[in-house]
C-alpha cells in the first residue's frame, strides 16, 4: 500500500485537482462569494454570521454521521460523487432567495422580506452544507488521507491549499463577467438589490451546473475503493472513536496540531468571511476604477505562486520552518491592514502578506494533521478535524469579529445594520499570535518522540 501511495497516478492526481478544485469553487461560494450576494439583498452583516455559525455546526453534524458510515462501509467514491451531484443543486438554489422573491412571498412587506432573505439563504446553506460536507469534508478528505503518505502529502497539501484562492479567481473571473459586485454608488439598497439579482441567478446556474457535473464525471475518475471496512466498533461507537480520552492519549501530538490549527483558524475565519464585502466598500478600493478586481487579483496570483514553490521544498525544509513565518506573515499582513485604508497599493501588499500567512500555515497544519491520523480511522477523524478545525474557528473568529464591526448604515427602510470594518483584522492578529504558543508545544513533542524513536531503535545512542 505504502509503496502504490508513493506514487500517486494519473486518476488520482486528476481525482485530487479536479474534485479538490471544484469543490473548493463551491466553498468559495458558500464561505466568501454567497456573503456579497446575501449582503446584496440585505444590507445586513448579521446575516453573514448567522449564516457562518449555522454552516459550521451543520458541517460539523454531518462529518460526525457521514465520515463514520464512510469507514463502516469502505466507500469513498459514491458519497463523493453522489454528493457532488446533488451539491451542484443547492448551489444554484441560492439565485432564488433574492430580494424581490422574499418580497413576493413576504406579500410586499419590505423588512419581512429583509428578514426572510437572512432565513432562507441560512436554509438553503445548511442543505447545501451537508451534501458539501459529506461529499467534500468527510468523503474527499479522508480519500486523500486514504491515497497519500508522509513522502507526498506535504505537496499534495501546498497544491489543496492554493485552491480556495484559484477558485476564487475562476469564480470572481465569471462574477466580473456577469457584472458582480459592481458599484452600488447612490442607488436605494431595494433597487441595487434587485438590479443585481439576476447576473447572481445566472451565477448561480453556472456553478451549479458545473458542480453537478464533476459529480457525474466523479463516478468514472475516482479509482475504485480499496479501504477495508471497519468492522472493529460498532457505528455510534466508531463515530466518536476520536473524542474519547484514549484517542488523545494515543495521538498526543495529532490533538496539540489540531489545537493550534484551531486557533490558526480562528485568525483566518474573523476576517474571511467578511474579506470580499469590506474590499468592495473600502474607500481605498472603490475610487480606483476596477480596483476591486486588481487587489482580489493581485493577492491570489502571488500568495497562490508563493505556496506552490513553499510546497515543493516543505517536505525537504521541514514542516516546521513553514508555520512559524506563515504566522509571523498573517500577524504582519493583518496589522498592515488595519493600520492602513487608504491606500490600494498598499493595501495589496499587506493582503498578499497576509494571505500567502494564511495558505502557507494551512497546508502545513494541514500535512501535519493527515500524518498524525490513524490510517484506518481516517474517516471517523475528520469529524475531529472539522470541530477544531472548521466549527470552532468559524463560529468563534466569526462572532468575535462580528461584535467588533463599529461601523453601521441606515438603510431607505430606517434600519440601522452593521457593515464590516478593519477591526477584523486585530482579532486576527491577537488569534494567530496565541496560536504560536501550540505550535511550539507540538514542535517540543515532535523532538521529544523523535528522540525516544532513536533510543528504542539504538538504546546505546547518547551513552
Amino acid at each position: 500500500m505504502e509503496e502504490r501511495q508513493s506514487k500517486l497516478g494519473y486518476r488520482r492526481w486528476l481525482s485530487i485537482i479536479f474534485i479538490g478544485l471544484i469543490g473548493q469553487i463551491a466553498w468559495a461560494i458558500e464561505n466568501n462569494y454567497i456573503n456579497l450576494w446575501v449582503f446584496s439583498q440585505s444590507h445586513d452583516a448579521n446575516h453573514i454570521t448567522w449564516m457562518t455559525t449555522a454552516s459550521a455546526v451543520v458541517a460539523t453534524l454531518t462529518t460526525f454521521f457521514m465520515g463514520a458510515l464512510s469507514d463502516k462501509l469502505g466507500k469513498r467514491k459514491i458519497f463523493i460523487a453522489a454528493g457532488y451531484a446533488i451539491w451542484g443543486v443547492t448551489v444554484f438554489s441560492f439565485g432564488l432567495m433574492s430580494l424581490t422573491n422574499m418580497t413576493n412571498l413576504a406579500q410586499g412587506n419590505a423588512t419581512t422580506a429583509i428578514v426572510l432573505v437572512g432565513v432562507m439563504n441560512v436554509v438553503v446553506d445548511c442543505v447545501m452544507t451537508f451534501f458539501g460536507s459529506t461529499s467534500n469534508d468527510a468523503c474527499f478528505n479522508a480519500f486523500v488521507t486514504d491515497e497519500t503518505n508522509s513522502k507526498n502529502r506535504p505537496f499534495v497539501e501546498a497544491v489543496l491549499s492554493i485552491m480556495p484562492l484559484l477558485a476564487m479567481g475562476i469564480m470572481l473571473a465569471v462574477g466580473m463577467i456577469l457584472g458582480i459586485p459592481g458599484v452600488q454608488g447612490d442607488m436605494p439598497n431595494a433597487e441595487w438589490a434587485a438590479k443585481i439579482a439576476q447576473p447572481w441567478f445566472i451565477f448561480f446556474l453556472v456553478f451549479g451546473i458545473l458542480t453537478t457535473l464533476i459529480g457525474i464525471v466523479s463516478f468514472f475518475l475516482i479509482p475504485k475503493d480499496h479501504i477495508i471496512p471497519n468492522r472493529e466498533d460498532g457505528y455510534f461507537k466508531h463515530m466518536v472513536k476520536g473524542f474519547t480520552p484514549k484517542a488523545v492519549k494515543t495521538n498526543p501530538t495529532l490533538y496539540i496540531a489540531l489545537l493550534a490549527f484551531m486557533l490558526f483558524n480562528i485568525a483566518i475565519d474573523a476576517f474571511m468571511p467578511y474579506l470580499l464585502v469590506y474590499l468592495q466598500n473600502l474607500p481605498a478600493v472603490a475610487s480606483v476604477d476596477g480596483g476591486f478586481y486588481i487587489i482580489v487579483g493581485t493577492v491570489m496570483g502571488i500568495a497562490s505562486i508563493g505556496v506552490v514553490l513553499i510546497g515543493l521544498f516543505m517536505e525537504k525544509i521541514g514542516k516546521f520552518k513553514v508555520i512559524f513565518p506563515a504566522a509571523a506573515c498573517l500577524i504582519a499582513g493583518s496589522l498592515g491592514l488595519f493600520f492602513v485604508r487608504d491606500s490600494l497599493a498598499i493595501c495589496t501588499v499587506f493582503a498578499t502578506i497576509m494571505m500567502f500567512g494564511y495558505l502557507a500555515g494551512t497546508a502545513a497544519l494541514g500535512a501535519e494533521i493527515r500524518d498524525d491520523t490513524p490510517i484506518n480511522d481516517a474517516g471517523a477523524y475528520q469529524s475531529v478535524r472539522m470541530v477544531f478545525v472548521v466549527m470552532l474557528p468559524m463560529v468563534i473568529g466569526s462572532n468575535l469579529a462580528s461584535l467588533t464591526f463599529q461601523a453601521t448604515s441606515l438603510d431607505e427602510f430606517g434600519r440601522q445594520t452593521k457593515v464590516p470594518d478593519a477591526n477584523m483584522f486585530l482579532v486576527t492578529a491577537i488569534a494567530a499570535g496565541i496560536a504560536i504558543a501550540p505550535i511550539i508545544w507540538l514542535l517540543l513533542q515532535k523532538k521529544k518522540a523523535a528522540r525516544a524513536f532513536v533510543q528504542i531503535e539504538d538504546p546505546n545512542q547518547g551513552k
